[in-house]
C-alpha cells in the first residue's frame, strides 16, 4: 500500500464504475499489473492507489487516494501556465498507450473504467510528476452508464488525449430515391455556343488596387509590436533587477557590521588560536581546548565567517562509501566544459551531470549552436563528446527561465545531488565552478582544443563566497545572489554548498562599481523545467552539516583555486 495521502472523495454507491459486477477500483492491482507490462512503471504509477470505503448508516461511501511519492500534492490547476503545460504534455505522451489497450476487448472495461473519472481536480503533482485520482468514477449515479462514458470523459482525461474511437452501431441504409427523368434536347441546341463576352482591360484596374491594399495591410500586420504580432513585454525587467540590487545592497551593509563585530569581539588565545564572539574559529570550528590539538576531521558551520578551503572539505563518495573524498574532487567529477560551433565562432559555458548521460546547462550558452556542432568536454568527460539538445527554455527576459538539458550518449560521469526546500541560504557559504571565459582566455589547454588537440583539457575553475540574498526577480524567476566570483563562462554552472549538493545554476553578473555579484537560478526553477523529462536529479532538502580537515602544518598545501 503506498503511504503518501493525497485526498478523499466522498460518493455514492451508484458512482462506482463497475466491469461485470464488480467496482472497477477493486481491480486497481490487475490494472497496475497490465498497465507496467504493456506501457511500462511510468504510465501505470499516472493512478492512484484507492482505499475504497463502503460506508454504514452514518457515514457516506469514500475513497481515499495513496501514492509512492514524497512531496505535498497539488491539485494541477494551481500550478503555473508554463507548469500546467509541462504536465499536460505529460500526461498526453504517458496516457497515448492505453487508446489501443481500450479497443481491446479483454481489456476494455477496466481500461474504460480507468479513464472515467470523476471531474473535480482529478489530477494531482507531487515530485513533479502527475497522479490521477477519481478514476473508477462518474458523478451524479452514472458508474453503470456505459454510453455516459465517452461524453465525460471529454470533459475529464479528454482534455488531455483524444479518446480512442469507440465502434458504433452502423445506420439502417435510407431508402435510395428514384433517378430523376432526363429528357433528351435536339443535338443543335446542345452544340450551340454561347456567345463570347470579352471583358475590357480597365475592369481589372479595381481588382489589382484592391490586391495591392490586401498585400500592405498584411505586410504592416505580419510586423512585430502590430496586432496579429503585439510586442510582448520582458518577464524580467530592468525595475525588478534593480530592486534585487537595492535588497542585495542592504544585506552587503548587513554584512559588513556583522564582520565588524565579529573584528571587534574576537579574541586570540595564547596558542595562537582566534575565537569570534560566537564561540567558533574563523572557519566555523569549535575549538578544542587550549593546548590541545583539533581532531583529525571536524563539523563545521555552514555560514563560517571565513569558508574553508575546497580540498580540506570532505564528502562521501557515493561510489566508496567508507573513504570520503574532497569536495573538490568531488565538484571535478560532475562539471562540464560545453562547446558550442555558432556562426560567430566557438561559445565556451559550463554545465553539469544530473543523470545518466544528461547534463543541465543554461540556454544562452547553447543558442545558436550550429547542427552537430554541440560538445562537452573536462576532466569528468576527458575528451570533447557529441551532444544535443533534449529541451530548452529562454531568453530569460523574455521567458523568465534560462536552461538547457543536453543529452551526452556515453557520459559516465556521476551525477550531483540537488538542495531544494532547505530553509534560507543566506549568509551559507557557497562554490561556483565551471570555466570562466576571463580563465579560458589565456588557458594554454584551451588554446590548443580550439586548435583540434581533443586531448588538451582546460582546468576547473573554483571560486568560493557566499549567499548574499535570495529575491524573485519575475512572476516565476527565483534567484539567489552570492559573492563567488563568475565571468561569461561559468554560465550554466552549478553553485554548490559544502555538502557537496547544487543550490543554484549560474546565469548571469551585475556588473558594479567596485564588484560583480553573481546570480544563480533557484533549484526549485530548474526542478519545473526538467518535469516531463528523462532527468530524475536526487533531491535533498537536509541542512548543510560540512566536514572539514582543520588545518595544521600538513593541510597548508594550496588549494586549486
Amino acid at each position: 500500500m503506498a503511504d503518501q495521502f493525497l485526498s478523499k472523495t466522498k460518493l455514492t454507491a451508484d458512482d462506482l464504475v463497475t466491469s461485470g459486477d464488480r467496482p472497477v477500483l477493486e481491480r486497481f492491482q490487475e490494472l497496475r499489473a497490465l498497465l507496467t507490462d504493456r506501457a511500462g512503471p511510468e504510465v501505470a504509477a499516472l493512478f492512484a492507489e484507492p482505499l475504497l470505503s463502503r460506508g454504514n448508516d452514518t457515514a457516506a461511501p469514500s475513497v481515499s487516494w495513496y501514492a509512492d511519492t514524497k512531496s505535498e500534492p497539488v491539485p494541477l490547476s494551481r500550478l503555473s501556465p508554463t507548469e500546467q503545460a509541462q504536465i499536460t504534455a505529460y500526461l498526453s505522451d504517458h496516457l497515448r498507450p492505453l487508446r489501443s489497450m481500450a479497443e481491446e476487448s479483454a481489456h476494455a472495461d477496466l481500461v474504460w473504467g480507468a479513464l472515467s473519472t470523476y471531474g473535480a481536480d482529478d489530477v494531482m503533482v507531487a515530485d513533479g510528476r502527475p497522479v490521477i485520482v477519481n478514476w473508477g468514477l462518474l458523478p451524479g449515479g452514472g458508474g453503470a452508464n456505459v454510453s455516459a462514458r465517452m461524453a465525460h470523459f471529454d470533459a475529464t482525461l479528454g482534455r488531455y488525449l483524444q479518446a480512442p474511437v469507440q465502434p458504433q452501431p452502423q445506420p439502417q441504409a435510407a431508402p435510395v430515391a428514384a433517378a430523376p427523368t432526363f429528357t433528351p434536347q435536339p443535338v443543335e441546341t446542345l452544340m450551340t455556343p454561347a456567345p463570347v463576352r470579352r471583358i475590357s482591360r480597365l475592369a481589372w484596374v479595381p481588382l489589382l488596387v484592391l490586391l495591392l491594399i490586401s498585400g500592405a495591410v498584411l505586410f504592416w500586420l505580419l510586423q512585430p509590436g502590430t496586432r496579429l504580432f503585439p510586442k510582448q513585454d520582458p518577464v524580467i525587467t530592468e525595475q525588478s533587477t534593480l530592486d534585487a540590487q537595492r535588497a542585495l545592497n542592504d544585506e552587503l551593509r548587513g554584512r559588513a557590521e556583522t564582520l565588524q563585530a565579529a573584528l571587534d569581539g574576537a579574541v586570540c588565545r595564547a596558542d595562537g588560536v582566534l575565537i569570534l564572539p560566537n564561540g567558533q574559529t574563523p572557519e566555523g570550528l569549535l575549538p578544542p581546548k587550549q593546548g590541545e590539538a583539533f581532531p583529525q576531521t571536524a563539523e563545521a558551520a555552514p555560514d563560517a565567517l571565513l569558508p574553508n578551503t575546497t580540498d580540506r572539505i570532505l564528502v562521501e563518495d557515493p561510489a566508496n562509501p567508507e573513504t570520503p573524498q574532497s569536495l573538490l574532487q568531488m565538484i571535478e567529477a560532475r562539471t562540464v566544459l560545453v562547446l558550442a560551433g555558432t556562426a560567430n565562432g566557438l561559445t565556451a559555458g559550463s554545465g553539469f551531470v544530473v543523470g545518466p548521460g544528461l547534463v543541465v546547462t543554461n540556454q544562452h550558452v547553447i543558442e545558436g549552436a550550429a547542427l552537430g556542432q554541440l560538445a562537452v568536454a573536462g576532466q569528468a568527460v576527458g575528451n570533447p563528446m557529441q551532444a544535443s539538445v533534449v529541451k530548452s527554455a529562454g531568453p530569460l527576459a523574455d521567458t523568465g527561465q534560462d536552461f538547457a538539458l543536453l543529452e551526452v550518449p556515453g557520459l559516465s560521469a556521476p551525477a550531483f545531488t540537488l538542495l531544494q526546500g532547505a530553509g534560507s541560504l543566506k549568509l551559507n557559504n557557497v562554490i561556483a565552478a565551471g570555466y570562466p571565459g576571463d580563465v579560458l582566455e589565456i588557458d594554454g589547454d584551451f588554446a590548443a582544443l580550439q586548435a583540434g588537440e581533443a586531448g588538451a583539457i582546460p582546468g576547473l575553475t573554483v571560486t568560493d563566497g557566499i549567499v548574499n540574498t535570495e529575491q524573485q526577480i519575475g512572476p516565476e524567476t527565483n534567484v539567489l545572489m552570492h559573492s563567488a566570483a563568475l565571468s561569461s563562462g561559468n554560465s550554466g554552472g552549478p553553485l554548490v554548498d559544502m555538502c557537496g549538493r547544487v543550490v543554484g545554476v549560474n546565469s548571469f553578473v551585475r556588473k558594479g562599481p567596485l564588484q560583480n555579484r553573481g546570480y544563480a537560478l533557484a533549484i526549485g526553477d530548474l526542478m519545473a523545467f526538467l518535469a516531463g523529462t528523462a532527468a530524475a536529479p536526487q533531491v535533498v532538502d537536509a541542512p548543510c552539516q560540512p566536514v572539514v580537515r582543520p588545518f595544521t602544518a600538513a593541510a597548508s598545501a594550496p588549494a586549486k583555486e
